[in-house]
């Protein structure tokens, strides 16, 4: 037998191979670092710096400053704090970082917001307090003083939704939309540069049940949803009183409100076909945009005509007196809305929920007109889901995660009832959100249904619905299971590619027309009371007619975008 032939290779062929494969490991070596260097580069041009908190938050002039957070590089280099829009001079830094600055507060800084800012970026600002430029009480009356004056506030810190009493005087005797504003903070990606002004306010909302006493000396009110460490203040027909601080603490996450977009927007409600055959009268109540913490400006542009009331819980109402038969009534609202896209992040394990839930939620907790939470099937669905979980964040979840999987979304032209649609595991915008609601209430997490409008890039706007629940520590929390779940109303391309951040976030392509249920009482309990078949708002009714107006037709139309800033 032969054996196996073994090749040779001349000693020159070795050289060459081994050449070869030294250029192989060079140009592979050259990759590796080029990618190398591509990520570093890729993620340097996100790793903008970020502030999570300062302490402390009050500082007297000169004093120590510790700014706390991410990406600010481990030296300072060319970077700098900007304080109340100033620059501290190089020996102000004390600390330097990639996660953590301490320099002196400079004692010509008035209060205000700071920023860090390095060769990547801007960060989202912090609003600090100068201990010397705050006021202090006075102690008595002004006798000269006409408008309001806050004197002190029971707790100089606390969480959202604690209760705080508010002492002074010229409150007025009753609220009459009188407001408590809260101090409220954008991310810096969405502000304007060099918007520095006096901080942003969010006021206590009475929707949220946030007001328990309102006298001319004093006021108890709940710490709204958005506030942040900084300003009260009293808002009323006498003018805006001075400010005194409070700390926003015990936070079990963070809300982060980006990307302002405003709109301008339009819709009308026309009466035809009136038939009369004596004294009578029609009462329109037009919902208008809410006011929240996402949701900032909701301005009247146009009322036309003008109403009776212009603003009756959340909505404008209009009064005809003695239509003729034949005759055909208008009206039209325009309004300049302000919209914020947030994004939640909770540490489940940090919610410190109550024994008992305090009783500005009890309402949303309950079951109402609109959310069926007592309904026996509703429970016995809430019980299958939740397994017995009480954290209010991972009950959410749970509900949130059987609503994308089990309920289908349809496009129906007139809103079904939500138990009709949970039995038939089918339902539209709305009857969606309120069984989301009520699965959550009775889950024993507190929760509303949103009413509102999707809006697209070109303009066009889509009836839709959504919720909100609230987290103890932290306020309301946003969830649209409708966009999570996949569907598209109105053809509307969701906003986040990823959908499950519809739970805890929400985009600000949306107006939003009502958070919860509005109960109107009528003008007489004789009066014929009606509703579009597609509402814009949940509210109890819409049009009202009393004595001899026989009949007559209504035409609510959609709402158009005649303007996306």
């Amino acid at each position: 037998m032969h054996g196996a032939r073994q090749a040779r290779i001349p000693r020159r062929g070795w050289r060459a191979l081994g050449r070869r494969a030294l250029l192989r490991i060079a140009l592979w070596s050259l990759a590796a670092a080029l990618l190398a260097a591509g990520g570093v580069l890729g993620y340097g041009r996100f790793a903008t710096p970020h502030v999570d908190r300062l302490d402390p938050i009050v500082a007297e002039p000169g004093g120590l400053v510790r700014v706390e957070g991410r990406n600010f590089g481990a030296v300072r280099g060319d970077s700098r704090v900007e304080v109340d829009g100033v620059a501290p001079t190089a020996s102000s830094y004390v600390e330097w970082g990639p996660n953590s600055i301490a320099l002196r507060l400079p004692s010509s800084a008035d209060s205000g917001l700071i920023y860090v800012v390095t060769r990547r970026g801007r960060s989202n600002p912090k609003l600090f307090m100068n201990r010397s430029r705050l006021p202090v009480a006075a102690r008595g009356e002004s006798s000269g003083r006409s408008g309001p004056y806050l004197a002190s506030i029971s707790a100089e810190k606390g969480p959202i939704g604690s209760l705080l009493v508010l002492s002074g005087y010229n409150f007025g005797s009753n609220r009459e939309g009188g407001q408590v504003l809260f101090s409220w903070s954008p991310e810096m990606s969405s502000a304007r540069l060099g918007d520095r002004s006096e901080p942003s306010f969010v006021a206590a909302a009475e929707g949220d049940g946030a007001y328990e006493l309102w006298s001319d000396k004093e006021i108890r009110v709940r710490v709204p949803d958005g506030a942040a460490s900084g300003t009260v203040a009293v808002s009323g027909s006498g003018g805006r009183s001075n400010g005194l601080f409070f700390g926003v603490v015990d936070q079990p996450g963070q809300k982060r409100y980006s990307d302002r977009r405003s709109y301008s927007i339009q819709y009308s409600a026309s009466i035809t076909k009136t038939k009369a055959s004596g004294a009578n009268e029609l009462y329109l109540w037009m919902p208008k945009p809410v006011e929240s913490a996402a949701q900032r400006i909701a301005k009247v542009l146009t009322q036309e005509p003008a109403p009776l009331v212009p603003d009756y819980r959340g909505a404008a109402l209009h009064r005809f007196k003695d239509i003729a038969t034949g005759q055909d009534l208008a009206v039209s609202q325009s309004f300049l809305v302000q919209t914020w896209a947030v994004e939640t992040t909770v540490d489940p394990d940090k919610i410190q929920k109550p024994a008992e839930p305090p009783p500005f939620l009890q309402p949303f907790l309950a079951a109402d007109e609109l959310v069926p939470a007592a309904a026996p099937e509703i429970q016995a669905l809430a019980r299958r889901i939740t397994q017995g979980e009480r954290n209010p964040w991972r009950a959410s979840r749970l509900v949130f995660e059987y609503l994308t999987r089990n309920l289908a979304w349809t496009d129906a032209r007139s809103a079904a009832k939500p138990l009709e649609a949970l039995a038939a595991k089918t339902a539209d915008s709305a009857s969606y959100a309120v069984l989301a609601a009520a699965l959550l209430r009775s889950s024993g997490v507190p929760a509303i249904p949103v009413a509102g409008y999707l809006v697209d890039p070109s303009r066009q706007a889509a009836r839709h619905a959504w919720v909100e629940f609230y987290v103890y520590g932290l306020g309301w929390v946003p969830m649209d299971p409708i966009l999570g779940s996949g569907a598209r109303p109105g053809g509307f391309d969701a906003a986040f590619e990823d959908r499950g951040r519809y739970f805890g976030a929400i985009d600000n392509r949306r107006i939003a027309f009502s958070r919860g249920f509005t109960a109107f009482s009528p003008m007489t309990p004789s009066g014929r009371r009606a509703s579009p078949a597609r509402p814009l708002a949940f509210q109890s009714f819409y049009e009202e007619a009393i004595g001899s107006l026989e009949a007559y037709s209504s035409f609510w139309s959609e709402v158009e975008v005649t303007g996306l800033y």
